[in-house]
């Protein structure tokens, strides 16, 4: 099974981003067989009408779309809580938040840590943005942080630490040896420190992702092909969708 473990789905209000039927056809062009997804999220962060695209998009396509929500802690705490209490009623596998797109830190212990207890709590996954073009809200020491407070919690780190340079890749890297629940996901990461991790963590530890729409996905897709060339098939199988698939139990 090939799973794309970072896709966004946008609700039509949003104006901007892809609906379910644009992503499943990028999905069949190059072979992938499911998608994790989360909010695109419109200029106005309205974080709800995404949720509830997702949430559609799974109804409509149960083995193909792989449902994560996502929750603004900036739009109100409470009104935070009320939505992520929807994303568990309507069965998402996960939760991601996103410090750097909404402004506010990982950790913080009003904003975020709240909903991190709830989520662990749930059973649920938590996937973080962690990229240089927030390194200081996004920092994997701050990821650290929050896995020492939830031993349990599997965390998927998105761009492990890239999406621009130079980036933190190296200190993902290095914190992720001291944290056996973190799996790294790629997408827009420097191809040099994906083999990095591969060779330092090993396969089991990585996970393929396209940041589909933001980056196209028949260029990621084509590259990660030569990134893992020297992979064997069951350490391909592993990345390209095994490890995703155990995590989350699929």
């Amino acid at each position: 099974m090939r799973i794309d473990a970072d896709c966004h789905l946008a609700a039509p209000s949003n104006g901007t981003g892809i609906g379910a039927d644009e992503l499943l056809r990028r999905l069949d062009e190059v072979g992938v067989d499911r998608a994790i997804t989360w909010p695109m999220v419109s200029y106005r962060r309205d974080i709800a009408p995404d949720n509830a695209a997702i949430h559609a998009a799974w109804q409509a396509h149960p083995d193909r779309i792989i449902p994560f929500g996502g929750v603004n802690p900036m739009l109100g705490v409470a009104e935070a809580a009320q939505e992520l209490e929807r994303c568990i009623d309507n069965g998402v596998r996960g939760i991601k938040l996103n410090g750097a797109r909404d402004g506010y830190a990982i950790d913080d212990p009003v904003l975020s840590l709240p909903l991190i207890e709830r989520i662990a709590g749930a059973g649920l996954a938590l996937a973080f943005h962690c990229g240089v073009n927030d390194l200081e809200r996004t920092h994997p020491w701050r990821i650290a942080r929050i896995s020492a407070q939830f031993p349990e919690l599997n965390i998927l780190l998105v761009h492990m630490g890239g999406s621009g340079s130079p980036d933190m890749a190296q200190s993902v890297i290095d914190l992720a040896t001291e944290n056996p629940r973190w799996l790294l996901i790629d997408s827009e990461a420097d191809y040099r420190k994906v083999l990095l991790a591969l060779n330092t963590l090993g396969a089991e530890r990585l996970c393929y992702g396209s940041d589909t729409p933001f980056c196209p996905m028949r260029y990621e897709w084509g590259l990660r092909q030569v990134v893992y060339q020297d992979l064997s098939a069951a350490q391909r199988d592993l990345v390209l969708g095994g490890n995703i698939a155990r995590v989350l139990g699929l």
